[in-house]
């Protein structure tokens, strides 16, 4: 591999389709709109991302199918019967030395342990697609299980702070980091 296929962005168009025991992580399809959009109009949903704003139409789950921006991005499928649970995805940082983490689950699929085995699924991915240093994530101090998913994947508090998110405007956030060294060692260990 060249040092270009090693970058972060190098993953943004990349094809491949991400197995988990449960589930399955594939590009977005302009039929996935539907689901999308019902399971993201929720206002439980969008006040716990950054960026979901909130009502969330089909016109904007279309919008974001037809253009996910300079992301790595996947429907989180369930594997036995291809049925559309959430969204995650990848996006490069400006700097080229890490990644930041972001995924949102349908209300009814809360709770199931789907979130952590994706997010351990794209971590993985991240680092072995590319040279990053570092996986970031955050999110809001009060969503407990969203840490908890963060932190059984091996990422470690490095920050709190601000941050503007669409539908719930200015919240208090954690930001954590998962480094190339430490997820080494996890692999490593065998967790």
């Amino acid at each position: 591999m060249t040092s270009e296929e090693l970058a972060p962005s190098a993953f943004v168009n990349d094809d491949r389709r991400l197995r988990t025991t449960r589930l399955s992580m594939r590009r977005l399809r302009p039929d996935d709109a539907e689901a999308i959009a019902r399971q993201a109009n929720d206002r439980g949903v969008a006040t716990m991302t950054a960026r979901i704003p909130h009502p969330y139409r089909l016109a904007d789950a279309r919008a974001f199918v037809a253009d996910p921006g300079e992301e790595f991005i996947r429907a989180i499928v369930a594997a036995a019967d291809d049925r559309l649970i959430g969204v995650a995805g990848l996006k490069p940082r400006p700097d080229g030395t890490a990644v930041v983490l972001g995924y949102w689950f349908g209300r009814e699929h809360w709770g199931k342990g789907y979130a952590t085995e994706a997010a351990q699924s794209l971590v993985d991915f991240a680092f072995v697609a590319s040279d990053i240093d570092c996986v970031c994530a955050s999110c809001r101090v009060i969503n407990a299980a969203s840490r908890r998913v963060l932190e059984k994947c091996g990422f470690q508090l490095r920050r709190t702070g601000i941050l503007d998110t669409v539908s719930a405007g200015r919240v208090s956030v954690e930001e954590y980091h998962l480094d190339r060294g430490t997820w080494t060692a996890l692999k490593a260990w065998g967790k």
